[in-house]
Formats: structure tokens, sequence, C-alpha cells
């Protein structure tokens, strides 16, 4: 029986795998650099919601390792983050465009 830990940590390997390719196939040096919250050119562009929970990720709240990069946001990491849900998980991917 597979639990939802080993579903999730499948899921989470092949959006890395995904990045992967998308990095691969781009082939560009800009790409291969992260791209931290508050440089990202999509922010001003955002909901209300998705723009305080990006910005509020960055601060450590003492429950585990912010999230400083674009890059490094999952989707199992950003449904963690307080107030958003699949409709903003949604925003988010298309405004990052992968």
């Amino acid at each position: 029986m597979i639990t939802r830990e080993e579903y999730n940590s499948a899921l989470d390997l092949v959006e890395a795998y995904h990045k992967q390719l998308f990095i691969g196939i781009t082939g560009n040096a800009r790409d291969n650099a992260k791209t931290h919250i508050h440089d990202w050119s999509e922010l001003p562009k955002c909901s209300t919601r998705l723009y305080h929970a990006l910005i509020a990720s960055t601060v450590d709240t003492g429950y585990g390792v912010p999230i400083k990069y674009i890059e490094d946001i999952t989707k199992r990491s950003f449904l963690r983050l307080r107030d958003v849900g699949y409709v903003s998980w949604w925003e988010f991917v298309e405004l990052r465009g992968y």
C-alpha cells in the first residue's frame, strides 16, 4: 500500500525533474540563476492573497526553512503556506509559466 507521504514525495520528484527539463530546453544563463521572490517581475500582477503569501514565505516563522526563491516553490511547499489553496496555486503556476 502506498502512503500519502510516499505519493507526495514522488510528486515532488516529478516536479524537480520537470524543472530540470525546462532549464535544459531553454539553456539560458538567466534560467539557471534563481529568482528571489522580491525580485520576481510577476509579483505586482498577482492577487493580494498570493502576494501576501509569497512575501510572508520569505520570513522564518520558526516552523522550517523560509522559501526565498521562485524556483524552489513546489506544490507541496506552497500549499503549506498560510491562507492559500488550490486557486492561489494555479494562479502562481500560471504567472510562473510552468
